[in-house]
């Protein structure tokens, strides 16, 4: 029987243009993770979604903070609730840390038909020009492990590069905010001297920290990417409001301005601005960490 796959563009699943292969994401595949995650999600963290309706129904960037150390919980929480809005008929593109993609053969081609592509601008390049969304988390290492009391203050890595590809294909950004996901594991200190030291950043893509973490089952260990169990945070996410940067900037912004530092400077503020302010809100709502 043949494997069952969202309905895309007509666009070829083949970008020549940015030599990337853009995947057929495998709706079987989607569904039966969705099935699995799902229940995880919103009994295990108690997830909630505000702001789903602000989603376009076009094509748009959809931006977060990445929390939580190596387990990308917000980011499942955002999946199901992407799912839970839209159906399976409308197929969500994914940007992930290059590691997740070499450790083992099965496991990537399950991503790949989940529509999880390594983050490079030419992979966002070739999803944006089949007419699809993607979703992108700019922190990388250094927001995943930002100390446990910065949990509230984002920064999105300081990478803007989102900015100028949001100018050059004319889309808007929804941003996305979360709170809870990182109350799944304590992080005392990102370590950002010690990775130096080490040489860390020129082994691995981004990876400019070196962290020690508080946390089951381990206690309080320095190994970033040795597995841990999250703590059971009640996570709440929230869809913001689209920015058309054209209009929110008060100028007519086309593809040229992408190579404005002083333009993709304005816009990266404005983004983060936002997305600091409301992330600030939800956390102010919380009465105790983890418990929420």
């Amino acid at each position: 029987m043949k494997s069952e796959v969202a309905q895309h563009s007509s666009a070829p699943n083949t970008s020549r243009k940015y030599g990337h292969t853009v995947p057929e994401i495998r709706t079987d595949v989607v569904r039966r993770s969705h099935r699995i995650i799902s229940r995880l999600v919103k009994s295990y963290f108690r997830s909630e979604i505000r702001g789903a309706e602000h989603i376009p129904s076009s094509q748009t960037i959809i931006v977060t903070h990445h929390d939580g150390g190596v387990l990308p919980v917000n980011g499942l929480c955002l999946g199901v609730h992407w799912y839970d809005h839209f159906g399976f008929d409308r197929p969500l593109y994914v940007l992930t840390h290059d590691l997740l993609h070499s450790l083992w053969d099965p496991f990537s081609r399950l991503l790949a038909d989940s529509g999880l592509l390594r983050a490079d601008r030419n992979a966002m390049d070739a999803v944006l020009e089949r007419g699809q969304s993607v979703l992108i988390f700019p922190g990388a290492a250094r927001e995943s492990f930002r100390p446990f009391w910065h949990r509230a203050n984002i920064d999105l890595g300081g990478r803007k590069g989102f900015i100028a590809q949001a100018i050059r294909w004319g889309l808007p950004i929804t941003p996305v905010v979360s709170a809870g996901s990182h109350e799944t594991v304590v992080v005392l200190s990102g370590g950002h001297d010690l990775a130096k030291m080490l040489g860390i950043p020129k082994i691995v893509r981004s990876a400019d920290v070196w962290p020690l973490l508080c946390g089951l089952p381990w206690g309080v260990w320095a190994l970033p990417f040795l597995p841990h169990v999250p703590l059971p945070a009640k996570i709440t996410t929230e869809v913001l409001p689209p920015i058309h940067l054209s209009e929110a900037l008060g100028m007519d912004l086309g593809p040229h301005h992408a190579k404005d530092p002083e333009i993709v400077q304005a816009g990266f503020e404005l983004v983060v601005g936002r997305m600091r302010k409301r992330l600030g809100e939800l956390y102010g709502e919380r009465k105790f960490p983890v418990l929420g």
